[in-house]
């Protein structure tokens, strides 16, 4: 019996002394967890400060480099400048802002000034932008890309993705090239989107050397993109012209190189607080 006593006895005690101990145990961690999740939030706060001016100054040093070297292509000095200073400016133009401005106007004015060597010169910078753009949407993960030769006429139509393929976001471009412009490096084309929902596009546009796919795309439904790229055009072994063309699809929410590593860091700084809250 007095053993029985004394167990209730202690845990009487220890059911007396359990709110104090919680009370002690809570008046520490407690603290020490509203600190921790306070000190994370004023670090992601930090991180997202230092990102967004980052940004700020970066956007600021390219406004203004933009501002400079479009200043110096088109004031009122320019007839003094030499088709190779004008080629230059061009290039460092089209390197630094080619994913947000669209270059094929000046290309196509500047043109027709050029010497023979030099228009070929305006049509490496162009390739060499143009190669660029096509790098990076051949890298997106949801894209697609097609290399064709074409010919002339609705026989020589083709289907893109083939039928042995599956359509791309519910779309497949039927493709045909109305007229080829060796001289002057053109296709004229009839493009009609077959649409799974029966959402039909019917397109007529020409692509020259100077259609950049970041600019001169064209919108479909189910947030889809596809662009058109003239590689070159020529003629076959019987004389017949031939084009040389690029068809990309890719995701209209794409975004820029330049844009993601931004983004793509801010999101892991994020996503390593949450795992380590």
């Amino acid at each position: 019996m007095k053993t029985n006593s004394g167990h209730r006895d202690w845990i009487d005690i220890m059911l007396k002394l359990l709110p104090g101990v919680g009370a002690v145990i809570a008046g520490v961690f407690i603290p020490l967890a509203i600190n921790s999740n306070s000190e994370r939030n004023r670090s992601n706060q930090l991180y997202a400060q230092i990102v967004s001016e980052r940004e700020k100054s970066d956007s600021d040093l390219r406004s203004k480099m933009f501002e400079n070297l479009i200043q110096s292509f088109f004031n009122g000095d320019s007839a003094k400048k030499t088709n190779k200073q004008k080629l230059t400016l061009l290039r460092l133009l089209a390197l630094n802002f080619h994913e947000s401005f669209n270059f094929k106007p000046i290309f196509e004015e500047l043109e027709p000034e050029l010497t023979k060597n030099e228009k070929e010169k305006l049509k490496e910078i162009a390739s060499e932008i143009i190669g660029k753009q096509e790098a990076m949407l051949s890298q997106v993960e949801e894209g697609m890309v097609y290399e064709k030769t074409l010919y002339e006429g609705d026989e020589n139509g083709i289907m893109i993705p083939p039928d042995s393929q599956a359509a791309y976001r519910g779309h497949r471009l039927g493709i045909v090239v109305t007229e080829i412009g060796k001289e002057e490096e053109r296709a004229d084309l009839h493009v009609f989107d077959i649409a799974e929902n029966n959402d039909n596009v019917d397109l007529k546009f020409k692509v020259t050397c100077y259609d950049m796919p970041f600019m001169d795309n064209t919108k479909l439904f189910n947030n889809t993109r596809f662009a058109v790229t003239l590689k070159e055009t020529g003629t076959d072994s019987a004389g017949v012209n031939v084009v040389h063309l690029k068809i990309i699809f890719f995701p209209e929410a794409y975004m820029s190189s330049r844009d993601r590593p931004y983004l793509d860091e801010m999101l892991e700084k994020l996503r390593g607080s949450k795992e380590g809250a």
